[in-house]
């Protein structure tokens, strides 16, 4: 999965780099599942790497969002709750609607083959039935990376692709199977998109993105709502 803007110069990779781009592919890949403690000390015998490396290896994981430290139990993959869910949908909405807006003014039709085949793609898997799988969702984030690239924004491509990799690990723990979406639903805003009015751009991917984040939350509730169910059925029985 390449997340790296088009045309970006490519970091020199330190232990510590190639650390964090191996425990991102493990988070990213289910490996290491949201709640995974990622302890130093662990980490150092098992990558045979120093405390300091792998330490930076774990504040680069937080600065994207991948993992968080809590008192008194260190560094974990990050959880997925009801609440990071909300704040997730919200900074997306404020990314992704600026990118509308600056997409709207500078898209050119040349631009259109790539990006009406990734949409058609998008579209053609949401429709079908049961389950999305990872190469799926890697379909879909590269139709929202690809517009995101347009606006030639490098501090917002980049925070868009942090976004992009925090929602792919979300989907692999929440949002495995589909809900009903609109025929049509990318096309529709590679439209707006092409409209050359910001308004009706950032319109539409508000409504384009509230519409999944609700499903999602959907999703989630039931989750936890069949895990408690799960829990209390396991419970031993009480004694007479």
């Amino acid at each position: 999965m390449n997340l790296k803007p088009e045309g970006a110069e490519f970091e020199f990779e330190t232990q510590a780099v190639r650390l964090f781009r191996n425990l991102e592919f493990e988070i990213l890949s289910g490996k290491l599942p949201p709640g995974t403690r990622l302890v130093r000390r662990e980490l150092t015998q098992r990558f045979h790497l120093s405390q300091a490396t792998v330490s930076e290896a774990l504040w680069r994981l937080e600065t994207d969002g991948l993992a968080e430290s809590a008192p008194m139990y260190g560094t974990r993959v990050t959880r997925v709750t009801p609440q990071r869910l909300t704040d997730e949908s919200i900074l997306r909405e404020a990314l992704e609607c600026q990118v509308a807006r600056i997409v709207s003014r500078k898209i050119k039709a040349s631009d259109l083959p790539r990006l009406e085949a990734l949409a058609d793609r998008v579209d053609a898997l949401l429709r079908k039935a049961g389950t999305y799988s990872r190469a799926d969702m890697e379909v879909h984030q590269e139709f929202h990376l690809a517009v995101a690239r347009l606006s030639e924004s490098r501090l917002l491509i980049r925070e868009v692709e942090r976004l992009w990799r925090r929602h792919f690990m979300f989907f692999t723990w929440v949002s495995g199977k589909l809900w009903p979406s609109p025929a049509h639903w990318h096309r529709k805003l590679l439209d707006a998109l092409m409209s050359g009015d910001p308004d009706k751009a950032e319109r539409t991917t508000r409504d384009h993105v509230r519409y999944g984040a609700k499903h999602q939350q959907e999703l989630l509730d039931k989750a936890a709502a069949i895990e408690v169910v799960d829990k209390r059925d396991r419970r031993p029985a009480r004694k007479a």
